[in-house]
């Protein structure tokens, strides 16, 4: 994934969401809660990646590294990514960042990305719908997270942007589909967990998760 294709997801996720955003919304409490700002040196970012559902036998389990390699005097950060293992690795960068964490647009637009494949190129409508979610009232609540032995405040919040859409009856097994984002201030890098669950509407059994976790950080 090139800088270019962060930069046009970015201007897609976040610069079409135009309306403001009321103080329970995803573009509050993700994309403009500064995140990323207190990072003012390289630092390495180490996250566990899992993916598990009905197709996915074994659970399959990796890493993401996330690389601030720069930090300039004004904040502006030079950000590098190495995901997965093996055949399935990804090395990509650098991406530009400052306040905001990047790994945020990492990871939905390779959600975008899968569902387009697994529709034949609907990823403009479902990009679309997330984005206009992130500005409707969350789904928030006040947890705490564990770091090694010191547990965290944290708030999870989930949106669900198929839900009402009557359009997403062209793609059904995705209507009940949630986006989790778990927001710690103390965590290195603000994010402690990213996940992208799919029931099926029909049972409520899982068709697929992904998630991000926080393991470390480290210059």
């Amino acid at each position: 994934m090139k800088l270019a294709v962060l930069r046009r997801l970015a201007v897609a996720l976040l610069l079409g969401a135009a309306a403001p955003a009321a103080a329970d919304t995803v573009t509050h409490r993700v994309f403009d809660a500064g995140l990323l700002a207190g990072v003012q040196q390289p630092t390495l970012f180490r996250y566990r990646y899992e993916m598990q559902g009905q197709a996915v036998n074994p659970p399959f389990t990796s890493h993401i590294e996330m690389d601030v390699r720069e930090v300039a005097d004004d904040g502006q950060k030079a950000v590098y990514f190495d995901m997965f293992e093996g055949p399935n690795r990804r090395q990509f960068g650098p991406t530009t960042a400052q306040d905001q964490n990047p790994l945020v647009l990492v990871f939905l637009q390779r959600d975008v990305t899968q569902m387009a494949n697994l529709t034949g190129g609907a990823g403009v409508y479902f990009q679309q719908q997330i984005r206009k979610a992130f500005n409707d009232p969350v789904e928030a609540e006040a947890i705490e997270v564990e770091i090694g032995d010191r547990k965290l405040p944290a708030s999870r919040l989930v949106i669900r942007p198929f839900q009402n859409d009557p359009s997403i009856e062209r793609f059904p097994k995705f209507k009940d589909k949630a986006y989790e984002f778990v927001v710690a201030p103390d965590v290195p890098g603000g994010i402690y967990r990213l996940a992208s669950r799919t029931p099926d509407p029909a049972d409520g059994h899982l068709i697929l998760e992904e998630s991000v976790t926080f393991e470390e950080a480290r210059p």
